[in-house]
């Protein structure tokens, strides 16, 4: 078991720089319960004879560090614990495996930085730390907080549209095109009012004409709706009054998440 101490930024960029998938079997993994993998073992700390022969054999400089981004990779708990404490032999496979390591050690001290300074992801992985480790569900203001995340993943680049972001076995979050919105029967959207800090998420909206929930009159009306339908439907001006902004054609949605 490892004996360093993950930080949820360290986590987080490990888990995205390298695929989101564990590099033995190559299958995507969660990053709730993602295993940090030292392919060097950690171990080798306790001797530093045996450390920097280890180091030497693979022919990595003295200054290499086992604790750092350029020993650390994401896996699964069933490959990590099969590899258990092995040290791998000098083999070309290895040799491009530290390279790798080695050049994207700079992108996820980049992505960890970015990370801690930007305080609505942070807040969204602390979220899900304490959630995987209490069991707590994710719904309402904790789901919504997560979706930072997944804009970040997608600004970066990292997860293209219609892929998963997984954060738990049972938890994704996907970006949704326009394509998909107009098979649900978009036509609109807006975004409702968020406290300071909070994460904007694009609520969508089919225009009918029908009663409104607040005023009562049979009007143009929005409703909103998702992959299975929505809530009461309401009019602009009773969206107005509620501080939405005004529902816009859907054009170019910009990007919406849900949770599958």
């Amino acid at each position: 078991m490892s004996r360093y101490k993950f930080s949820s930024t360290e986590r987080w960029a490990i888990f995205l720089v390298h695929g989101m998938k564990c590099y033995l079997c190559k299958v995507p993994i969660d990053l709730s319960t993602m295993v940090v993998d030292h392919v060097l073992p950690e171990y080798l700390l306790d001797s530093p004879s045996a450390c920097s022969a280890a180091k030497a054999k693979l022919g990595l400089p003295a200054s290499f560090e086992l604790n750092s981004f350029e020993n650390w990779l994401p896996a699964c708990s069933v490959c990590n614990g099969t590899k258990s404490s092995v040290q791998f032999e000098p083999s070309p496979l290895i040799q491009v495996l530290l390279q790798k390591l080695a050049a994207k050690a700079d992108e996820a001290h980049r992505v960890s930085a970015e990370v801690v300074r930007a305080r609505q992801v942070a807040n969204a992985l602390n979220v899900l730390e304490r959630a995987h480790e209490s069991g707590v569900k994710l719904e309402g203001e904790a789901r919504e907080r997560l979706s930072v995340l997944l804009q970040f993943a997608s600004a970066r680049e990292f997860v293209g549209s219609g892929q998963p972001l997984r954060l738990t076995p049972s938890f994704q979050l996907v970006t949704t095109t326009v394509k998909d919105a107009l098979g649900w029967g978009t036509t609109h959207w807006s975004l409702p009012p968020r406290e300071g800090g909070e994460p904007s998420l694009v609520v969508l909206f089919r225009a009918e004409r029908g009663e409104c929930v607040d005023c009562g009159l049979i009007q143009r009306v929005f409703q909103p709706i998702n992959q299975e339908g929505g809530s009461d439907a309401i009019c602009a001006v009773c969206l107005s009054r509620l501080d939405w902004m005004d529902p816009v054609a859907l054009g170019d949605l910009p990007t919406h998440y849900r949770e599958i």
